[in-house]
């Protein structure tokens, strides 16, 4: 997982959409848990876990069990989260990827905390875990979710353009992996 993570040379495959799906849910949300299910063996790391830290400050805890990769967010760093877990989301073997996040909308009082599921095809389920939301709650965030990955998506033009002007946001040399 680790390799994938930091030897990609080239993207396996593009899904725009659901990378603009995933980001917006980074950004909107306070992410705890990234789980992401793949169709089959894809982890070959130890059985333990594994840190990875950015400038000496540990940002993800990683736990593979083969089929299963479990990333625990230790400092909630949206764009070097994204930019981390961008080569494990666009591997053509992910069947699909929950993301467990405090989630709070305008107006709203104080944040719920949801798992949000992403299947390969970019399908979309809200799980709450502490309280029971309404259809129109439910709607309300898909709302605000879909309003802010259109503005992702008219403001990225080409991932693929993006990654030849700027190819290394965050350079290696400035992560470390504790296994």
């Amino acid at each position: 997982m680790i390799q994938l993570i930091f030897e990609r040379k080239e993207p396996f495959h593009f899904s725009f959409d659901r990378d603009a799906q995933i980001e917006t849910i980074l950004k909107i949300g306070r992410v705890k848990q990234i789980s992401i299910d793949f169709l089959y063996d894809i982890c070959h790391q130890p059985d333990h876990s594994s840190q990875i830290y950015w400038r000496e400050v540990p940002i993800v805890q990683i736990n593979c069990s083969r089929e299963q990769c479990v990333f625990k967010i230790l400092c909630n760093t949206q764009d070097i989260l994204f930019r981390l877990i961008q080569p494990v989301i666009q591997h053509t073997s992910l069947r699909y990827i929950a993301l467990l996040a405090d989630l709070i909308l305008p107006g709203w009082v104080k944040p719920l905390e949801l798992i949000m599921v992403l299947n390969r095809v970019g399908k979309l389920f809200l799980i709450p875990t502490e309280t029971a939301l309404s259809q129109f709650e439910f709607a309300k965030i898909r709302k605000y979710w879909k309003i802010q990955v259109e503005k992702y998506l008219r403001s990225k033009n080409d991932l693929r353009l993006l990654d030849i002007i700027a190819p290394e946001s965050f350079p290696n040399n400035e992560f470390r992996v504790s296994i």
